[in-house]
This record gives structure tokens, sequence and C-alpha cells, in this order.
């Protein structure tokens, strides 16, 4: 659970878009995910780790194998994962996604 108070900047991200309506990025990782069971898991710890060969470790595969999920992945997304902007944009993805899955209480 996500509590308002410790999102900072980023409730008024979510609270930016309008109510109900889907975020397009959130949606293109929602169908990355169905595509594949390592998607969403290969993605979280691209996002998250501090370079690729940490994500590789995280996940235990070798980072040639992660390059090959990344190549696939990137074609279901829509963009790049392995630049700044895309780190960026996977990031603030996944963070809108917990939001829709788990609104923030007051707490």
């Amino acid at each position: 659970m996500a509590y308002a108070d410790e999102l900072g900047g980023l409730m008024a991200l979510a609270a930016a878009g309008p109510d109900g309506e889907p975020v397009p990025d959130v949606l293109a990782l929602e169908r990355a995910g169905s595509a594949a069971p390592w998607t969403l898991i290969t993605l979280h710890a691209v996002a998250y780790a501090p370079s690729l060969r940490a994500a590789a470790a995280e996940l235990t595969i070798h980072h040639s194998t992660l390059q090959d999920r990344l190549v696939q992945a990137e074609q279901l997304l829509g963009w790049n994962v392995r630049t700044p902007q895309g780190r960026l944009r996977l990031q603030l993805a996944f963070v809108l996604r917990r939001l829709r899955r788990h609104p923030p209480s007051g707490g």
C-alpha cells in the first residue's frame, strides 16, 4: 500500500490525468507483461537496478540473455528502456501502475 504523504510530487503526477482514463505507458506495460511471463519482473529489475549487469544478476540470468529479453520488451513497449529517459519512463509507468492498482490512502 502506498501512502499519499510518502509519494511527494508523484501524487501530483498521478492526479494530473483524467479520472478513470488509463495512462498509455501503463497500458503498454500491461500488454508487455501479458506477452511473456518474464517481462514484468525483467523490466522491474532494469528500472530499479543500478546497471544492466546488476539487473541480470538480480534475475540470475546472463547479461546477454537480459539484452535479448530487452529487445523483445522494447518492441512490446514501444520505447527504449536502456536510455536514461526510457528508464525514467519505465519507472514512472511502474509507479503509475501501482497507484492505479492500489490507490493511496491518507494514513
